[in-house]
């Protein structure tokens, strides 16, 4: 019994290394900063790295010292799909840079946004430490969105140009709009709200008890309206993964539907609020000319929000005058909204279709602008996708399957557009995985979304869904489908890949 005991307070001591290690990660990256925005990427990877550098040495002196039999049992653990992804991932990096001709700048990422082997090693390591060593509890996640709500009211505050933080007082005036809260970038800004957004809400729809619940509302809301003053059109692909697979996870029982309902009409509330603050004040505020005019500005959305309420008024009261009895659905309604998205799918596939080969995008009026894809699209997304592929096709095979290098994307396009008629210089790809696949190949490509895509399925298939869990894997799956347009950056994705580690721990725990 005592080896047991000294076995157990050897991993209690080496979770409280690791533990500290995701608060910082967790709350401390969000908001740490220098010299206002002008350093902001410097501090956050600086912060990161150093960080993670430190954990690892600490974890792995103890581990040396005092705690080879730890490392042991961890050894024995379990191997899952995530945890040889995450390997193989790796491997391929490693490759791609000792194979490249950039090798000092594949292993830095120094000519880009420091992704390159050294970060994306740590990013490996860390999700390690936290998946194996961590030991679950929900306050870690309060302690992020707690975090993460500080965050939203700094950008909202920055939305109505107060600028308490002082941050923009040395910017120029034509980029006083693209910069938030202690983020930076919007684009950036708005891939970490949707994190948080989407463990505020999830945790709303699956807390019962009523102080908790509350709590978690307010949450909901603040960043309903930080994500929509972010001012970037990504935002919405985030809500629309929250809102569109939500039903999959709530909709089997009664009380899962009411509360999907009370989501959607406080989203809409808040969209119809916010066009009145911009409609009332708009002198005060930056405003917005994005995806949310077209929201905002349809003649149902009064109507859409004053139906909802009233359905879940008239709900509750019935239920208060006569409760029912059936608690359960089983997986009636889920099926019936997989159904629903696959509809809107077959619709998108088609209205895309129509806009780019038909050639009537002018058909669908302000929409149409969205699904024409042509250099322009996506603030010239379009000319660098195009460019990249191109690019992409002329590798050889071995350069396709392993890539030209962690954070050589700007290299690669360097000569390529040059003299491009945006007059810009592009040395991102501005889409995660398009920016892996030139830089670590298909066999990296494929074994990095295998390891987000066996994380969440993990999640799911645990017997016990816990909705701390089931939270950190929509704040995943939230920011995954807004990578499909955005950076992959030391400031957000360190949190990202914490989130993964804290899911794998937290399944192999249950």
């Amino acid at each position: 019994m005592s080896s047991l005991s000294s076995l157990k307070a050897k991993k209690n001591f080496l979770s409280i290394i690791i533990s500290i290690y995701v608060t910082l990660i967790g709350m401390g990256l969000p908001i740490i900063v220098g010299d206002q925005y002008f350093d902001i990427l410097l501090t956050k990877y600086y912060f990161y790295w150093i960080c993670t550098a430190v954990m690892v040495v600490l974890a792995i002196i103890y581990i040396a010292v005092k705690g080879r039999d730890i490392f042991i049992e961890s050894i024995k653990k379990k191997m899952m799909i995530q945890d040889y992804a995450a390997l193989i991932f790796l491997l391929i990096a490693f490759i791609s840079t000792l194979s490249s001709e950039y090798l000092y700048e594949s292993f830095w990422g120094n000519e880009g946004r420091f992704t390159g082997l050294f970060l994306l090693s740590l990013y490996v390591l860390s999700y390690f430490f936290v998946s194996r060593f961590w030991i679950y509890k929900p306050y870690y996640i309060d302690g992020m969105l707690t975090a993460g709500i500080l965050v939203c009211l700094f950008g909202i505050t920055d939305y109505f140009q107060m600028d308490i933080l002082g941050f923009k007082e040395n910017v120029i005036q034509k980029q006083l709009s693209i910069f938030t809260s202690t983020i930076g970038n919007i684009n950036t800004y708005t891939a970490y709200v949707g994190i948080i957004t989407a463990i505020a809400t999830v945790l709303f729809t699956k807390v019962q008890k009523g102080k908790r619940m509350i709590l978690y509302y307010l949450c909901m809301i603040i960043s309903f309206f930080a994500i929509i003053m972010g001012v970037s059109d990504n935002a919405y692909l985030s809500l629309a993964a929250l809102f569109g697979l939500l039903p999959l996870y709530l909709f089997s029982n009664r009380r899962g539907v009411k509360r999907y309902l009370v989501v959607l009409a406080t989203f809409f509330s808040t969209v119809k609020v916010i066009a009145w603050i911009n409609n009332y004040f708009r002198d005060q505020v930056i405003g917005i000319d994005s995806v949310f005019n077209i929201i905002a500005g349809s003649r149902v959305l009064l109507y859409l929000v004053f139906g909802l309420w009233s359905m879940i008024v008239i709900w509750y009261i019935m239920e208060y005058i006569k409760p029912p009895g059936l608690e359960e659905y089983g997986n009636v309604f889920r099926y019936i909204w997989l159904v629903f998205i696959l509809l809107v799918i077959l619709t998108f596939i088609y209205v895309t279709y129509d806009c780019n080969i038909l050639g009537n995008s002018k058909r669908y009026g302000t929409v149409g602008s969205y699904l024409l894809f042509n250099d322009d699209w996506g603030t010239h997304r379009g000319y660098i996708w195009r460019n990249a592929l191109e690019q992409f096709s002329d590798f050889s095979l071995f350069k396709k399957l392993i890539g030209y290098g962690p954070e050589t994307f700007g290299i690669l396009l360097m000569h390529k557009t040059y003299n491009n008629p945006y007059n810009q210089t592009f040395d991102s790809a501005h889409n995660e995985y398009l920016q892996f696949l030139l830089t670590v190949g298909i066999v990296g490509l494929i074994s990095y979304l295998t390891f987000i895509l066996s994380c969440i399925k993990e999640s799911f298939s645990s017997k016990n869904k816990n909705p701390y869990i089931i939270a950190m894997t929509f704040g995943v799956i939230c920011y995954s489908v807004q990578a499909f347009v955005n950076l992959n950056l030391p400031i957000v994705t360190p949190v990202f890949w914490v989130l993964l580690g804290m899911i794998t721990s937290a399944c192999r725990e249950k």
